[in-house]
């Protein structure tokens, strides 16, 4: 199995200006009328492992198969469907400035393949002639920007896709359980 990482495309001060777009939006802006004001105190990049399947699917409607990629992050099973053309790039461990994240798991192409299928089940109009067919697997790490948002005496994790600058609400439960999983990877201290 192949590692391969996705480049950076955002900067951190392009993700700080993310993180201040999202604290300025107005649901947010109440919230911080109505308890302390929040502050962004520190930012770093970590790699989130994500696996990575290339794929076939065809129909009888269509006279050649499709193929991309299907990415599966291996805590949550977070799905995202990547184009063909997406800049994977050959993962280079001996670069100790890269934090990645802890893989959990094992691949499970069932959960590609759903992801794929019901992709497809949206553009085809006789949905029973779907076949989709894995044809590689990879891991693939995504870069995100980590952005540490102090509100009074919390802390707040706010991510940035670093290779779209969109705020990602919905990949932070993936993100905590892949940090813990890091910690608890970790040698334990002498008592």
């Amino acid at each position: 199995m192949n590692s391969f990482f996705l480049p950076t495309v955002i900067s951190k001060k392009q993700a700080v200006q993310s993180i201040q777009s999202y604290q300025n939006n107005w649901i947010t802006k109440w919230q911080s009328v109505l308890g302390a004001k929040k502050k962004l105190t520190s930012m770093e990049m970590v790699y989130l492992p994500y696996w990575c399947y290339d794929y076939e699917y065809t129909s009888l409607q269509m006279k050649e198969p499709i193929c991309g990629k299907v990415a599966v992050e291996t805590g949550k099973q977070l799905t995202a469907i990547l184009p063909s053309t997406a800049g994977l790039q050959e993962l280079d461990l001996s670069d100790g400035e890269i934090t990645m994240l802890h893989v959990s798991g094992n691949p499970e192409q069932k959960v590609a393949e759903e992801a794929i299928y019901w992709e497809a089940f949206t553009r085809e109009k006789k949905r029973k002639d779907i076949q989709v067919t894995i044809t590689e697997t990879n891991l693939l790490y995504v870069p995100y920007w980590l952005g540490y948002v102090k509100s009074g005496n919390q802390m707040e994790l706010v991510i940035v896709d670093a290779t779209s600058g969109k705020v990602d609400l919905g990949i932070k439960d993936a993100m905590i359980q892949a940090l813990m999983a890091g910690k608890e990877n970790e040698i334990p201290l002498a008592r």
